[in-house]
């Protein structure tokens, strides 16, 4: 899995601690025009590919936070949200992606920003970060965000991710530091031509710079699950392993999210705001997840003017 892979390839080659420039990256430029022709053509393919059954057969990413290579664990940390229509469980999604020839999910969170459009996951779900002797990286294909996605249904709708919006940081795609694991994307309006902010009741604010010891109520839809889950846990301390790695370490919660739970959002506030996300688990730790620490110096950079 991509995250633990990068995580023990970097304590391998011992990696220096201390400042690390985070840059938001791009997703290449294609060759979509900026028309309304041409992006209503995008839009029709996205959702033309995501047929019901295409969804069906689609699996927890790799590198999602929680399970060891997809093992299913003995019990289960979360549970069923009740009504994933009302805020805050509205705001929560799943993401529907094709990364490197997989057909894959992940889940992610619907943001009050100025556009109305962004959608808050984690870097993994939009980029693979570096595979292989070479290292390259992998940009996810085909993006989708569905609001309380439940038993196959979209009740807000479908909100396609715009080609040319589609963000992650530097040190994640370049050298997968999960302490970076944190990705973002711009949506079209969805078929009834609201924006996705308005379509699930307005979407919560991303906090920054907080104090770690926060009461967190978790998202997303882990396993094969296809409905909505909750996991609610006070901050139970760093992954100290992070440290090292450039900027700010990982910190934990006693949840144990499964793969498929990957980008869900953390929320704090009273589900008013979102102050981390789901981005891996340990081996052979099956209590607790990790999620990147959200400073203005990571998220903030990655969501700055989106």
């Amino acid at each position: 899995m991509c995250v633990f892979a990068a995580l023990a390839f970097l304590l391998a080659a011992g990696a220096p601690g201390g400042a690390e420039a985070a840059v938001r990256v791009q997703t290449p430029p294609g060759a979509l025009a900026s028309s309304g022709g041409a992006v209503a053509a995008h839009i029709a393919r996205v959702t033309d590919y995501w047929t019901p059954a295409r969804m069906r057969s689609a699996r927890p990413l790799d590198g999602s936070g929680g399970g060891e290579g997809g093992a299913p664990v003995a019990s289960a940390s979360y549970a069923w949200v009740p009504d994933s229509t009302i805020p805050p469980f509205s705001v929560n999604g799943r993401i529907f992606v094709r990364q490197g020839g997989q057909v894959g999910y992940c889940s992610g969170t619907a943001i009050d920003s100025p556009t109305r459009q962004l959608v808050l996951t984690a870097g993994h779900c939009v980029n693979s970060g570096p595979v292989g002797a070479r290292g390259r990286s992998f940009w996810s294909q085909y993006l989708e965000f569905v609001p309380a996605y439940t038993d196959g249904q979209g009740p807000f709708g479908v909100f396609v991710a715009q080609r040319r919006a589609v963000y992650a940081l530097s040190p994640w795609v370049r050298r997968g530091n999960p302490n970076f694991d944190m990705g973002a994307f711009l949506v079209y309006p969805n078929a009834a031509a609201q924006n996705l902010a308005d379509a699930v009741g307005g979407g919560v604010t991303i906090a920054l710079d907080q104090t770690r010891s926060q009461q967190f109520q978790t998202f997303g839809y882990p396993g094969r699950s296809s409905r909505l889950q909750e996991c609610d846990s006070p901050y139970t301390g760093n992954d100290r392993r992070t440290n090292r790695l450039g900027g700010e370490p990982t910190l934990g919660i006693r949840c144990h999210w499964n793969p498929g739970a990957s980008g869900g959002g953390w929320l704090i506030g009273g589900g008013t705001a979102i102050n981390g996300l789901t981005s891996y688990g340990r081996r052979r730790d099956r209590i607790h997840t990790f999620s990147p620490y959200f400073s203005s110096g990571s998220v903030g950079i990655l969501a700055a003017g989106l």
